[in-house]
């Protein structure tokens, strides 16, 4: 122990008497950990973001606008790059600096997973935490709020979709009603045809169904004179008509109910395709199907905003940090240290050695 002591002693006095040598080394020291901040390369601050999305209450499809994929589209979108730089405080800020990947974990209807990952280099670390906190934090809100961007994304595009499919419509619609109304037909209905349902022509086809069936009646009864009676007449016509006068009055209605029905069937076949220019029937057409994709249009934007309103997004955030270590300020410092520790130390015990040596020569 006493020789440990004496020896640590004896060591510490030996530095002290040398410690000059640690001088050019700690001047190396300085040089060496400029030379190396140069080429230790730039810090990469990394995040990556578990996101999921899970859409309540849903119409089949109807989620395909708030999926992981659109979560990475919306990074790209202008009003995503301007938020940022504007957080930044940067207009001129090189988005494109930025490294993001998408990884998909799952992907269903209503369920969508992925991991997100970002990353970007600067020469200073905390420059690079900082350029990775903003964007994370413009993301995260955009991401997960009802008013943020990647739900508004969704809504907005289902938007103009309806909107150009109500301008073709409309359009569409405004050059034939001339054509329409020289032809004494009304546009509205020939749009609302297909199925006849709530139409003119349902109606016609109701009244004329009726006609048809009073006309039945009353040849069946022509046709056979010994049951013709003011009584029967009078069921038929609705009308009080006497024995006398009841075939006379059938035959007079039979004439006004075929003259009807020809006419019925004129007025008909009038709205029917078949009675069409090919041209306009093409032009109708065109335009009878820009009527149902404007319909589906619509349904599908409302059915975006329910989906958005009942969409619950999460989203998981770990934070990693890599390369550029030496040239940061702590990262100099130990350089400096560990050059002048270690070869100010060999320098002292080296000169030391040989002095020793030189002296048992002489």
């Amino acid at each position: 122990m006493p020789n440990a002591a004496s020896g640590l002693a004896r060591d510490i006095k030996l530095i002290r008497r040398r410690a000059w040598l640690f001088i050019p080394f700690f001047v190396l020291g300085l040089i060496l950990a400029l030379f190396i901040g140069r080429v230790a390369g730039q810090s990469n601050a990394v995040a990556s973001m578990s996101l999921e999305t899970v859409v309540q209450d849903l119409v089949l499809g109807g989620d395909r606008g708030l999926r992981i994929f659109e979560a990475q589209a919306m990074t790209s979108d202008v009003e995503f790059k301007d938020k940022v730089k504007a957080k930044l405080g940067d207009q001129n800020f090189d988005y494109g600096r930025y490294a993001i990947s998408l990884a998909p974990i799952s992907i269903a209807d209503g369920v969508s997973k992925g991991i997100l990952t970002v990353s970007i280099k600067d020469d200073s670390k905390s420059e690079a935490e900082r350029l990775r906190g903003v964007w994370v934090e413009i993301f995260s809100r955009e991401y997960s709020e009802q008013e943020g961007l990647f739900r508004q994304r969704f809504v907005s595009k289902k938007q103009i979709v309806a909107d150009l499919n109500e301008k073709l419509y409309v359009e569409g619609a405004n050059k034939l009603k001339p054509l329409a109304t020289q032809k004494g037909l009304a546009l509205d209905e020939l749009l609302r045809l297909r199925g006849n349902q709530g139409t003119i022509v349902e109606k016609l086809n109701d009244v004329q169904s009726k006609q048809y069936g009073e006309a039945a009646e009353i040849a069946a009864l022509l046709a056979n004179p010994q049951l013709v009676s003011g009584a029967q007449a009078t069921v038929i016509i609705g009308t009080p008509i006497p024995d006398a006068g009841a075939e006379a009055a059938l035959r007079a209605r039979q004439t006004v109910l075929l003259a009807a029905i020809k006419e019925i069937t004129a007025q008909r076949y009038s709205y029917s395709d078949a009675a069409l220019e090919p041209a306009f029937l093409a032009e109708l057409d065109n335009v009878r199907t820009l009527a149902d994709i404007k319909n589906e249009s619509y349904v599908r934007l409302n059915n975006a905003r329910v989906a958005v309103t009942s969409a619950q997004s999460t989203i998981d955030i770990s934070y990693s940090f890599a390369g550029g270590v030496s040239g940061t300020l702590l990262g100099r410092v130990a350089v400096v240290v560990a050059v002048t520790l270690v070869f100010g130390l060999i320098a002292i015990y080296l000169f030391e050695w040989l002095s020793q040596v030189r002296s048992r020569a002489a």
